[in-house]
C-alpha cells in the first residue's frame, strides 16, 4: 500500500536539508505547511493507535482539518530541492509531488467523511493510506 502523506513529508524535508546544505536559514514555505501538517498527523496518528474514542470526534475532525488546509495549501507550492535539479528534472518532480498531494488530499477528504460519519473503521484505514 503507498503512502502518499508519508512520501511527501519526507521529500518535503529532504528539501528542507538541500536547503540548509547550501546555506539557506530561511523556512520556505512548503515547510512551513509540511510543519503544520505532520504536528497535526502525528496526533490523529497517536491517538488512533491507541483505539479511536468516539468522545474524541471533533478533536480528531479539527485535527483532519487543519491537515487538509495546509495540504491544499501546499499543493502549488515548489519543493525548494526541485530550484536544483535540470528543467526537465525538475518539471517531472513538481509533476509527482502535486499528484501525490492531490492523492493525499483525496484521501484526507474521504478520512474526513469517515470520521463526519463516526465510521472509525473506515477512518484509520483512510489513516493508514496516508
Amino acid at each position: 500500500m503507498t503512502h502518499y502523506f508519508k512520501t511527501i513529508i519526507l521529500l518535503s524535508l529532504a528539501c528542507l536539508t538541500a536547503g540548509s546544505t547550501f546555506g539557506e536559514d530561511e523556512e520556505t514555505p512548503l515547510a512551513k505547511e509540511m510543519s503544520a501538517m505532520n504536528a497535526a498527523y502525528r496526533s490523529l496518528s497517536k491517538a488512533f493507535r491507541s483505539g479511536p474514542n468516539p468522545d474524541q470526534r471533533a478533536e480528531y475532525i479539527s485535527q483532519v482539518e487543519v491537515i487538509l488546509e495546509h495540504a491544499r495549501a501546499s499543493v502549488e507550492l515548489v519543493p525548494a530541492l526541485a530550484n536544483t535539479l535540470a528543467p526537465e528534472q525538475k518539471t517531472s518532480m513538481r509533476a509527482d509531488y502535486t499528484a501525490a498531494m492531490q492523492k493525499s488530499i483525496h484521501t484526507l477528504e474521504q478520512l474526513l467523511a469517515a470520521l463526519e460519519a463516526e465510521d472509525y473503521a473506515a477512518a484509520a484505514d483512510h489513516l493508514v493510506q496516508l
